[in-house]
């Protein structure tokens, strides 16, 4: 049993760059790997947010306003539940095309009959 070891152990030092360069690569390709899991789950988690909202001041703590490039974003409205949603919400994310109804406004989706979504961040802020 011993000799086995002494066999194995010489062969490890014979072979000590080989070894090193399996490991290297193996490293880098966890390393990189793990790098893509990151990007790809800050790339979801940035989907799901309005493109700007600033903080106004002048409002109660809390609540935001969207910036004139958000406020150019046009609402969503699903024709069969008569609810708008922003295009970047999980329910119009999730609507088929064929149920959608574009509008340039909530108040123009509002005077439609539509009502926003309660789970769509921002529509329900005053």
């Amino acid at each position: 049993m011993i000799e086995k070891i002494k066999q194995f152990i010489r062969v490890i030092k014979e072979n000590q760059n080989d070894i090193i360069l399996v490991i290297g690569i193996i490293l880098i390709s966890l390393i990189s790997f793990g790098a893509g899991k990151l990007t790809s789950t800050q790339i979801q988690n940035s989907e799901n947010q309005p493109p700007a909202i600033i903080e106004n001041s002048n409002r109660p703590s809390g609540t935001i306003t969207p910036t004139p490039e958000a406020i150019k974003i046009q609402i969503i409205g699903n024709k069969n539940s008569k609810i708008y949603h922003y295009p970047w919400c999980s329910g119009a994310k999730n609507m088929k095309e064929e149920n959608k109804i574009y509008f340039n406004s909530k108040e123009e989706a509002e005077k439609a009959g539509y009502k926003p979504a309660g789970n769509c961040p921002g529509l329900l802020n005053p």
